[in-house]
C-alpha cells in the first residue's frame, strides 16, 4: 500500500538527484569557462604573432643600388644612435622633442647619412643602438613626459629604427648591434630597484624585434649581445671594441682598465651613450693608435633637466672613423635640432 511517507522518501530522492546533477552540470561550467579563457588567451597570442609577421611582411627589400667601389675597408665607419627616450615629449630652452620630432630626424639622418657614404665611399656601415631607446617609466616623473604607452613606444621605435636600416641599406651594407641594457627601459615591477631584475630590459625586445623586421634584407646584419652581458662586442679591423649603455659604470676615467680585467682581454675602445654629451677620451698609448673612451651625444637632445643644470647639448649622432693602423682617427658629427 503506498503511503505518504513512500511518497516524501521519492520526492526527497529525485531532489538528491537533481542536486547532484546541477552540481555536476556547474563543474563543467566552470571547466568550460576555464577552457574558454585558455583558448581566448591561444587565440590573442596567435592574433599577436599573425600581427607582427604581417609588419614584417610590410617593410620589402629596396632598390639597391651598386655599393661604393672603395671595398679595401681600410677605414672603417661606426654611427652611433644614443638616448633616443622616445615617447617623451618636452619643450626646453633650445629644444623640442616628440614621437613626430623623432621620426622625422631619423628622416632628416637618413638623407645625411646617404650623402655621407656617397662622399666618403663607404662600402659596409656599422651602426650601434646604445640604449634608453625609449623614455620608459624610470621615475614617476616621466609619466608627464611621456606621449604615449610604454608598450606602444616600443613597437613605433622598433620599427622607425627597422625603416631607417632599410633605407641607408639601399646605398651600403649595414652592421647593426643593440646594446642589451639601459636604465630607463628596465622594468621595475613592485617597486624593485635599479637593474635589481637585470634582465627586465625592453632593449632585448627592441633589439630583437628590428632583427625580425629586417631578416629579408641580405644587406643589414643585425647582432645582439650574448645571453648575460651587458655590451655587445663591434668586430671592426683587429680592435677589441665594445659598446654599452654606461648607466653601470662607476668611473668613467678607468673603465677601459676595469673592463679590460673583468674580461681578461685588452679593450681598445669603448664606447657610450647615457651622459647625453659628446666626449672623446684617451686612456691609453698604443703603438699605433691610442685607447680611447667614446661617449656618443643625445639623440634627443637638452631636455628642461639639462637646462635646470645648465649642462645642455645639441641632439647629435656621431660617425667615428677607424683607420687599419692609427685606429679612431676621424670624428664626424650630425647635428639633429
Amino acid at each position: 500500500m503506498y503511503t505518504n511517507s513512500d511518497e516524501f522518501s521519492k520526492e526527497t530522492e529525485i531532489d538528491k538527484k537533481i542536486r547532484e546533477l546541477r552540481k555536476e552540470r556547474n563543474k563543467w561550467q566552470t571547466i568550460n569557462i576555464e577552457q574558454t579563457r585558455i583558448n581566448r588567451q591561444n587565440d590573442r597570442q596567435e592574433m599577436f604573432y599573425e600581427y607582427v609577421g604581417k609588419i614584417c611582411e610590410t617593410l620589402p627589400v629596396p632598390d639597391f643600388e651598386p655599393l661604393s667601389k672603395d671595398e679595401d675597408f681600410s677605414t672603417e665607419y661606426i654611427l652611433t644612435l644614443a638616448d633616443m627616450h622616445y615617447g617623451a615629449k618636452f619643450k626646453s630652452e633650445n629644444n623640442e622633442y616628440s614621437p613626430e620630432i623623432a621620426k622625422n630626424r631619423l628622416e632628416f639622418l637618413t638623407g645625411e647619412v646617404e650623402c655621407f657614404v656617397k662622399k666618403h665611399k663607404v662600402g659596409k656601415l656599422h651602426v650601434v643602438s646604445l640604449g634608453d631607446t625609449i623614455q620608459g617609466i624610470l621615475r614617476v616623473s616621466d609619466l608627464k613626459l611621456n606621449d604615449s604607452s610604454i608598450v606602444k613606444a616600443t613597437v613605433e621605435i622598433s620599427r622607425l629604427i627597422a625603416l631607417f636600416l632599410r633605407s641607408i641599406s639601399t646605398y651600403v651594407e649595414v652592421d647593426y648591434y643593440h646594446v642589451p641594457t639601459a636604465n630607463h627601459t628596465q622594468l621595475r615591477p613592485l617597486g624593485t630597484k635599479a637593474s635589481e631584475l637585470a634582465d627586465e630590459d625592453l632593449e632585448y625586445v627592441i633589439g630583437n624585434y628590428i632583427k625580425d623586421l629586417c631578416f629579408k634584407n641580405e644587406r643589414i646584419n643585425v647582432h645582439l649581445a650574448d645571453e648575460g652581458k651587458q655590451y655587445i662586442e663591434i668586430p671592426l679591423h683587429d680592435y677589441e671594441i665594445i659598446a654599452m649603455h654606461g648607466h653601470t659604470i662607476k668611473n668613467m676615467e678607468s673603465s677601459i682598465k676595469d673592463l679590460s680585467m673583468l674580461r681578461r682581454s685588452f679593450l681598445d675602445y669603448l664606447i657610450l651613450g647615457h651622459y647625453h654629451s659628446g666626449k672623446e677620451l684617451p686612456s691609453f698609448e698604443g703603438c699605433c693608435s691610442d685607447t680611447e673612451i667614446l661617449v656618443s651625444p643625445s639623440f634627443a637632445g637638452s631636455d628642461p633637466y639639462s637646462d635646470s643644470i645648465m649642462k645642455g647639448n645639441k641632439a647629435a649622432v656621431k660617425i667615428y672613423g677607424f683607420n687599419f693602423i692609427y685606429g679612431h682617427n676621424e670624428t664626424y658629427k650630425i647635428i639633429l635640432n
